[in-house]
């Protein structure tokens, strides 16, 4: 069934963010504005796109390392988050942080380590705050195929399906964990997708290119743990485009199999082909999208460059009450 025009347009806006963001910040940092790593989420758009595209009012999100432009569809304003990765005053926590500590509460965006599965029982939480109040929400919590290895991740989902809370649990399974092929770490072909069900959890395995595809499932798993049932997995199938983080230079991957993947498995490229085909939107359009979109990206970042950085005497604040 294909979705209503405005929800087409939706996603396609959020792919376009989320790609345009990516790309600012491999820019910024090859122009060493950026003190520390960028960890490209290039490619694996469509899965966030997807599944954000269905959350509402109340419901609370935990992103990973990758893409970390999620924060800007889920509403962080531009200037707070370059400010934040570029570590200027004006960042979400002054840049003390940097790109693997975004949030922004208001939101219903939590915060995140960058250790990564070590916070997985954070979102359980958050969905016992939720089940607590008797609202009609839920929480998203996404993590890689790596990390679906991790301890920490089996005992949050322990706890979630014990109690029945309203947590979807979604894979970002784009082939690596570093330099680890998934088939290298997991037994099963889908590798959390076929444990769910030691869980008591349904779960569905998609393309996490086909962005209409991946909004479809997340919303027939939405559907499902809003309705009283506990808790769902949902694993999105991609590829990690470029290295692991910038400068990596991926010695442990065919690239002429990166080069084909990224040709076929464009997920923002093969959405605008079909919204084109549909007449949703036209070239025009699409290009005026892009430019406006990079337009205000470059004013943010030149807002939050004169912002100034912590100095000696504030680094330290805020770490105590």
């Amino acid at each position: 069934m294909q979705l209503e025009k405005e929800v087409q347009k939706k996603l396609h806006q959020g792919l376009v963010e989320m790609r345009m963001t990516e790309e600012k910040l491999i820019e910024i940092y090859a122009a060493g504005k950026v003190p520390g790593h960028i960890h490209s989420g290039m490619g694996q758009e469509g899965t966030y796109v997807g599944v954000l595209s269905t959350r509402q009012p109340g419901d609370y999100v935990k992103i990973a390392h990758r893409p970390v432009s999620a924060s800007v569809v889920m509403g962080m304003p531009l200037k707070e988050f370059f400010g934040e990765i570029m570590a200027k005053n004006c960042g979400n926590s002054g840049g003390r942080g940097g790109i693997n500590h975004t949030g922004r509460l208001q939101d219903g965006m939590l915060g995140f380590s960058a250790t990564l599965g070590c916070d997985a029982a954070v979102p359980v939480g958050a969905a016992m705050t939720i089940d607590l109040e008797g609202r009609n929400n839920m929480v998203y919590t996404f993590f890689g195929d790596g990390t679906s290895n991790r301890g920490p991740v089996y005992e949050a989902m322990v706890l979630a399906s014990d109690w029945k809370l309203p947590v979807l649990f979604v894979c970002e399974n784009n082939g690596f964990a570093i330099s680890t092929p998934t088939e290298y770490s997991s037994a099963v072909p889908n590798v959390l997708a076929d444990k769910a069900a030691g869980f008591g959890m349904p779960s569905e395995v998609v393309d996490g290119t086909d962005v209409e595809a991946v909004y479809a499932a997340a919303m027939r798993l939405r559907e499902y743990i809003l309705a009283g049932n506990g808790p769902a997995v949902l694993e999105c199938k991609s590829y990690r485009w470029r290295g692991h983080f910038e400068g990596d230079q991926c010695a442990y991957r065919d690239n002429s199999v990166a080069a084909r993947r990224i040709a076929e498995k464009d997920c923002l490229k093969n959405f605008e082909a079909k919204l084109l085909e549909r007449g949703v939107l036209s070239e025009a359009e699409m290009a005026e999208r892009k430019t406006a979109y990079n337009a205000a990206m470059d004013q943010a970042i030149a807002e939050a460059e004169v912002t100034g950085e912590m100095t000696p005497e504030t680094l330290f604040d805020y770490l105590y009450v």
